[in-house]
């Protein structure tokens, strides 16, 4: 059962004989309602004040446990763009890797291509170099037989000066032809 000020207050002892003192009794039962209205009053801002206690710790709790879930909403986020970023950089590695190769595969075809086709034009060239010296050769021989039978066939009254003048045109005929072929070896040298 709970006690109010007002049950104090209305509290009755039966008189005795040798009893105490009524207003005594009376003025110490006022002192004591008076100070359980206080305590009363007290107790029921204590309790308010606790109420708004546990409602500001539940808003904490909540935030917390909010800021607690961003947190970890974050870091999976985090984890997911490192191994996003990491799978991409190794997928671009492999492509990077892929390319050179085929580059370098392509430009060794390339390479070997052009070598071959440069043995097969320095062999042209020989070829030609060679049918060519044979060609002029054989025109020098011509040259010199049609000098010779031109020699034979001309009068024996030919002057001294003629005779020089053939020589030394048979002369430079022949050394033009051979720098004609030097020039035509070097040029496809």
């Amino acid at each position: 059962m709970k006690i109010t000020p007002l049950d104090i207050r209305k509290q009755e002892f039966k008189a005795t004989f040798k009893g105490y003192d009524k207003n005594e009794v009376n003025v110490f039962l006022e002192m004591i309602a008076k100070e359980m209205e206080e305590l009363i009053k007290e107790n029921t801002i204590y309790m308010e004040q606790l109420r708004d206690l546990d409602s500001k710790i539940e808003d904490y709790r909540r935030m917390e446990k909010t800021l607690q879930n961003t947190l970890t909403s974050a870091q999976k986020t985090t984890d997911e763009l490192r191994r996003n970023a990491e799978k991409e950089s190794e997928l671009i590695l492999r492509n990077a890797r892929i390319q050179s190769d085929h580059i370098l595969e392509e430009a060794r075809s390339q390479a070997n291509k052009y070598q071959s086709q440069i043995a097969s034009l320095k062999s042209q060239r020989d070829t030609f170099i060679a049918q060519f010296k044979g060609l002029a050769e054989a025109q020098l021989m011509v040259l010199n037989r049609s000098w010779e039978e031109l020699e034979v066939e001309e009068l024996p009254v030919e002057s001294e000066k003629k005779e020089e003048h053939r020589s030394s045109e048979k002369r430079e005929m022949k050394r033009e032809g051979r720098e004609s072929l030097k020039g035509l070896g070097d040029l496809f040298r």
